[in-house]
């Protein structure tokens, strides 16, 4: 399908904005990118190919910013990727089986219990630290000393990257209230390292769905364009923010994708 001009001028904008604004969560907007390539007439799942692309490209710009920032647990990366980018090729491979419409549904519903707990004003879940053990790991970084427990996490895992593949999205939305409510990773650390898993998670969604003929490469190097600098501004602002209200704010995040993707779906 081919877009006009005019089309095209109004995507690269809404996208820039998106992409700031999900950024200063380490999001990389495919939530928001889907639904808005469906309004502008692309099929579903050759949207959800596009969009895996610019989760891609604002990963990239994000992941420059929140590594200086020292909000980037580099292990945390290598350990749950893995799992995750299993779930994530699957998604995207067996994505023609679902039906559009309970997907998006169930994705609404994940986000809204998501959202809850993201905006009780819970103290922060950082683990105590307990006698070492093959599944849980301690972990320092910057100012933070936190304790994983791997037989909890990678499970949720390998369910956030069936669903991303699966939808186009980067798996944040679902990684990130993962990581700091079962996980146990501070908010800051949880953000910055999910700006460079949902690349890697997107990237092999992104395979799965150009095996079945889902892609557009000149819409998506365009907008890919708008995504990159938008990331940039929205990552600086991310590391700014309160910590505290960091999450909350990722809460109220939640709730609108989740209406979104609710009225999509009708």
């Amino acid at each position: 399908m081919i877009l006009g001009l005019g089309k095209i001028v109004a995507l690269f904008g809404a996208f820039f904005v998106v992409s700031v604004v999900f950024m200063m969560f380490g999001q990389g907007g495919g939530a928001v990118y889907v639904p808005m390539l469906l309004a502008f007439g692309l099929p579903l799942y050759k949207a959800a190919a596009v969009s895996q692309v610019l989760i891609i490209a604002a990963t990239i710009s994000a992941t420059l910013v929140f590594r200086k920032a020292k909000m980037l647990d580099w292990w945390l990366v290598l350990v749950v990727e893995p799992p995750t980018n299993l779930g994530a090729f699957l998604g995207g491979y067996l994505s023609p089986l679902f039906p559009p419409m309970f997907s998006r549904l169930t994705f609404s519903v994940i986000l809204l219990i998501g959202a809850y707990f993201m905006i009780r004003p819970l103290k922060d879940r950082t683990a105590p630290v307990l006698a070492p053990a093959w599944y849980r790991q301690e972990r320092h970084i910057g100012e933070y000393h936190y304790s994983i427990n791997l037989l909890v996490v990678v499970p949720i895992m390998v369910i956030a990257g069936f669903v991303a593949g699966m939808l186009g999205v980067g798996g944040g939305l679902f990684k990130v209230p993962a990581l700091v409510l079962l996980g146990c990773v501070p908010m800051k650390i949880a953000v910055g390292t999910s700006s460079l898993m949902i690349g890697v998670t997107a990237l092999t969604g992104l395979f799965g769905h150009i095996l079945v003929g889902h892609f557009d490469p000149k819409l998506a190097a365009i907008l890919g364009i708008a995504v990159f600098v938008g990331a940039q501004i929205g990552a600086r602002i991310g590391v700014e923010i309160d910590k505290k209200k960091h999450k909350k704010y990722f809460g109220y995040l939640l709730v609108f994708v989740a209406i979104w993707m609710a009225y999509s779906a009708f």
